[in-house]
């Protein structure tokens, strides 16, 4: 009693589909079978009759094979209603299945399984304007959407993958496989005060890097106080979009001559000609303003150095260049 117990146990998980396979495959192989049994003459193989079985059920009918005997027939007409009951069944079992996995994907329940990826937490304007530009500068990235307010990822972003639920909770992250990650990117929310979207941010921060320290973390605050906690929490780069956009707007006020170049700047396509490159053995122990001529001629115009954590733009045309410094630069754009 015991085993029969478990063996309708085992049963019941048996997904539909293996179930309906199995009916329609077991199905078709005995009456085959029985089929060569009866009328050797007509299917002289076990293989012949069981093509004939399944040409049957799957409602193709060549009709290369033909039964004659009356017991035949009637196990034909038997097949008839029972197999291809069956196999229907299996293939809209198969296409339900094909729109549920579909559905499931757009409204963000099923895991990515990718490597390598990008992964975007919030969605809103920025986050919006990001994807869009790196599917346009680089195609082929692989990009993993985490939100937890949106319904489902809307049709414009198909290539996107979604995932839905709260950002910094460990199913959420592992169902987006953080762990095989090159880069998270973590928006601030504007739901609510400041301080609430920037410890949410700083939460997700300490989430994202238990469970993988080595992925590179950028997130966005909302005030500059909070950035030593997400430094601490593990963020690579801390980006204050509050102060960003005050110094922007601050700057047109006082100077309005500059907000076009102040805007032109800020575009992908000429932020993205901006580099810090190392400084060549060469220009160790020169001043700054020797190198002007130098690397205007080769196509990139200095604007800095990076010494250490500073950032010194536009320094004095004395400074020496030393040997751990980097070059703060504009690249041509016919580079």
């Amino acid at each position: 009693m015991s085993q029969w117990v478990l063996l309708r146990t085992l049963f019941a998980h048996i997904p539909l589909l293996v179930k309906l396979a199995f009916t329609v495959l077991l199905s078709g192989i005995a009456a085959g079978a029985i089929v060569h049994v009866l009328e050797p003459s007509k299917f002289p193989t076990w293989f012949d009759g069981i093509w004939w079985a399944f040409v049957t059920v799957s409602t193709v009918g060549y009709g290369d094979f033909v039964p004659e005997s009356t017991t035949t027939r009637l196990l034909a007409i038997l097949l008839i209603f029972a197999g291809v009951g069956f196999m229907t069944l299996l293939v809209t079992s198969f296409a339900g299945a094909a729109v549920q996995i579909n559905q499931s994907t757009r409204e963000g329940g099923v895991s990515f399984l990718g490597e390598g990826h990008i992964i975007i937490i919030g969605w809103n304007e920025r986050s919006r304007h990001t994807i869009t530009t790196i599917k346009e500068e680089k195609p082929h990235t692989k990009i993993v959407l985490i939100d937890e307010t949106l319904q489902e990822l809307p049709n414009a972003y198909k290539g996107i993958h979604f995932v839905r639920g709260n950002s910094s909770e460990d199913a959420v992250l592992k169902q987006a496989n953080i762990g095989l990650a090159s880069t998270v990117l973590i928006t601030a929310s504007h739901q609510g005060n400041e301080f609430t979207a920037d410890a949410f941010s700083v939460l997700t921060t300490l989430a994202v890097k238990a469970q993988n320290p080595s992925v590179y973390t950028i997130v966005e605050l909302l005030t500059r106080d909070q950035v030593v906690n997400a430094t601490r929490a593990g963020a690579d780069k801390c980006i204050s979009s509050t102060q960003l956009t005050g110094d922007i707007l601050t700057s047109n006020v006082i100077h309005p001559n500059t907000s076009e170049v102040i805007s032109k700047l800020f575009e992908f396509e000429r932020m993205s000609l901006l580099e810090i490159r190392p400084i060549h053995e060469r220009m160790v122990g020169k001043s700054f303003v020797s190198l002007l001529s130098e690397t205007y001629n080769s196509g990139y115009l200095p604007l800095g150095i990076k010494r250490g954590e500073q950032m010194l733009i536009h320094p004095h045309a004395t400074l020496v260049i030393e040997a751990d410094d980097e070059l703060i630069i504009i690249a041509s754009q016919a580079k």
